[in-house]
Formats: structure tokens, C-alpha cells, sequence
């Protein structure tokens, strides 16, 4: 049995093809404005509850693919997904703020 040959490129990497941090920034930033306003879906057909959108976001493998399928289509159910993203980054950025809150006042 034969082994398919690799493309000439594909088994060297060039230096010259390394990519600027601003260009991908610039990149995710049209992608998730392109996500959260060219899909409007106003009569939010086929949306699933905001909690199955915050579950994607907190524990996306317990989450049937149908639903990250949906917020790829959904502008409505993107922003929110984004909104709860958001939310946790800010709760995990700051793990003393969660600490502080759980204890009581000193007096």
C-alpha cells in the first residue's frame, strides 16, 4: 500500500508566514460582529432556553451540537451566548472578588 505524498509546503513551515496579532484581532472582531448582526431572527424561531445557552457556555461538551449549530445562524441567541461568555471570564478573571463575596463582614 502506498503512502499519499505530502504537498511541497505542507512538511516546512516559512518564516515569512507567521501572521501579526492585529490582523487575527481584527479578524475575530468582524467574526463576532458579523455573528451578532447579519442573523436576525425576531420571532425567535427554533431558539433554544437561555439556559441551554448558558450551559454552552459554562460546559459546551454537555451541550448537543445542535445548538452551536443554531447560534452560527441565530444573531439573537449569538448575543447572549456571547453575553454569558462574557459574564464567565469576568468570574474566573477575578477569583478574589468570589472570595470576598462568599465570606461575612468583618466587624
Amino acid at each position: 500500500m502506498r503512502r499519499p505524498l505530502p504537498l511541497p509546503s505542507a512538511s516546512r513551515k516559512s518564516k515569512d508566514h507567521k501572521r501579526k496579532p492585529s490582523v487575527d484581532k481584527a479578524f475575530l472582531k468582524l467574526g463576532r460582529k458579523h455573528l451578532a448582526e447579519d442573523f436576525p431572527n425576531r420571532t425567535r424561531q427554533g431558539c433554544p432556553q437561555d439556559d441551554v445557552l448558558r450551559l454552552l457556555a459554562e460546559q459546551p461538551t454537555e451541550v448537543d451540537d445542535s445548538v452551536l449549530d443554531h447560534i452560527t445562524l441565530c444573531s439573537p441567541c449569538y448575543t447572549t451566548y456571547s453575553a454569558f461568555l462574557q459574564q464567565m471570564k469576568a468570574k474566573h478573571s477575578n477569583p478574589r472578588s468570589q472570595t470576598r463575596s462568599s465570606k461575612s463582614p468583618r466587624v
